[in-house]
């Protein structure tokens, strides 16, 4: 009876031993940057962009309830494979000159917030990856800003001022 009890004992913590060495195996896989992205087009409200810094007393350089913006920076960011990385290794990273943020919030689900440098990327409330195929086209998030940054329009601009 006892050695069936010990048997049982040592079976479970391997199961548990493997699936947990599992977990870890796939959370730092290389993935697609825009499968860790929460962004639901069926469900999508808006889309607020910051390039390099906020404007001041502004919550965004510009912001949109119009999807193509965001459908258009979903489809460039597919492109990048990530890895998952450590905070540290994150920050060591994010000295690049160059920098965009975005939030993409949907109208049932929670917000998806991105901090964006040329080699690294920060998922808020989610983790820190390594562009395994970059760095990011920062050329290409210039010109998308320099396109869209117009449309913040007053009606939108009074509800996401901070004055």
């Amino acid at each position: 009876m006892k050695n069936k009890k010990l048997w049982y004992l040592i079976a479970g913590i391997v199961v548990i031993l493997i699936i947990c060495s599992l977990k870890i195996v796939n959370d730092y896989r290389e993935r697609n940057l825009v499968d860790l992205i929460t962004y639901k087009p069926a469900e999508f409200y808006s889309l607020g962009f910051i390039k390099n810094e906020v404007p001041e007393y502004k919550a965004y350089s510009w912001f949109t309830k119009d999807k193509e913006p965001a459908d258009e920076l979903m489809d460039f960011l597919s492109q990048y494979r990530v890895k998952k990385i450590s905070e540290e290794e994150f920050n060591q990273g994010m000295f690049s000159v160059e920098k965009f943020e975005f939030t993409i919030t949907h109208s049932k689900a929670n917000p998806a917030i991105i901090f964006a440098y040329e080699n690294v990327v920060h998922i808020v409330a989610g983790n820190y990856y390594e562009i395994e195929n970059g760095p990011i086209d920062m050329e290409w998030i210039t010109s998308f800003h320099a396109k869209y940054q117009g449309m913040m329009n007053d009606k939108f601009e009074d509800l996401y001022s901070l004055e």
